[in-house]
């Protein structure tokens, strides 16, 4: 396909988080670092699971004051309780993350299934934080593996070559 006839899955856009809730179901090293890229943010987090890895129990020692931990599974029906704008699946298991991503979808709520990118119809770039205060962010118009690749690659040579921090 020529550059001309390129159509992207994704569009990658900035989105303004005052008064955004966002609900995280998972607290190992996937949603952990989910949660270290929102707490940079204004929005309201909540984390429900049912233990804490210690990537996420360091982030909630240090950065607690951002982030609502709730000790607790998904269920079904239990996102109608709840006013969010977007939720992330991220927990160890499949089955549990399926069921988030169709409730997700028939409540018309964003949603990121972090172990399957067939399933998230919104997904999070690679960023690199310059100096300056400039947060940049690296993506591809697919969600597949061999764009996620490219985007890696290209995110470590900026920061190489920019001295950014991921």
């Amino acid at each position: 396909m020529n550059k001309k006839e390129q159509t992207y899955q994704y569009f990658p856009f900035y989105v303004k988080m005052d008064g955004m809730h966002i609900v995280i179901f998972g607290a190992g090293v996937v949603a952990a670092r989910r949660a270290e890229a929102l707490v940079k943010t204004p929005c309201r987090l909540t984390v429900i699971a049912p233990e804490c890895g210690e990537e996420m129990k360091a982030l909630l020692a240090g950065r607690g004051d951002c982030i609502t931990y709730v000790k607790d599974v998904y269920r079904a029906g239990c996102l109608m309780d709840e006013d969010m704008d977007a939720v992330i699946a991220a927990t160890d298991d499949p089955a549990v993350n399926d069921a988030i991503y169709r409730e997700c979808r028939h409540r018309e709520l964003y949603v990121n299934v972090a172990s399957d990118h067939t399933k998230c119809s919104f997904y999070f770039p690679a960023t690199l934080e310059t100096e300056e205060g400039l947060l940049l962010a690296i993506a591809s118009g697919q969600a597949t593996d061999e764009t996620h690749q490219k985007v890696k690659e290209m995110r470590e040579k900026l920061q190489r070559e920019l001295g950014a921090k991921a």
